[in-house]
């Protein structure tokens, strides 16, 4: 196919081509076969799409926008967004959720060691190092320990409520 006939059949089809242009595609068209056999083809395609284009522009009929809503709503499928909306699955994931902080807080009692203060007992006040007394002083040798043994168990033994 020849250049000068690639760049103006479309113009040609549609009427466009004019003076000196459309008489030198006309004249190559005669003599050439290969482009008068395309220019034949490109007609008869413009004549098929011609009969393809609709008289005037088309309106749907009355209440085709709602029956197309309405099934498009039908065939929808719920969000998983929207099970959170529904009042029943609401209050049973409250529920749920209420259920799983106790058993959390039930586990976290359960699994903490036992720490026994003895803080408002004579036991603890006497079992105190001296050096938390102000003006006391530890004992420095074994005697002095056992002295406070002594004197310890002295006032649990006397102790009375």
């Amino acid at each position: 196919m020849h250049r000068s006939v690639e760049d103006h059949i479309e113009e040609f089809l549609e009427g466009r081509l004019t003076g000196i242009a459309r008489e030198s595609f006309e004249a190559h068209v005669a003599v050439c076969r290969q482009c008068h056999d395309l220019a034949l083809q490109m007609q008869s395609h413009s004549a098929l799409l011609q009969c393809l284009v609709a008289p005037a522009e088309l309106e749907p009929p009355p209440g085709f926008y709602a029956r197309v809503i309405r099934r498009v709503e039908s065939e929808a499928r719920p969000s998983f967004w929207a099970l959170l909306l529904d009042p029943v699955f609401g209050r049973r994931l409250v529920y749920a959720s209420a259920s799983l902080v106790i058993l959390m807080g039930v586990f976290l009692l359960v699994t903490e060691p036992v720490h026994h203060e003895l803080a408002s007992t004579p036991v603890h006040a006497l079992a105190q190092p001296s050096a938390q007394q102000p003006g006391h002083e530890q004992p420095a040798t074994s005697e002095k320990v056992r002295q406070g043994r002594d004197s310890l168990l002295v006032t649990l033994a006397t102790f009375g409520e």
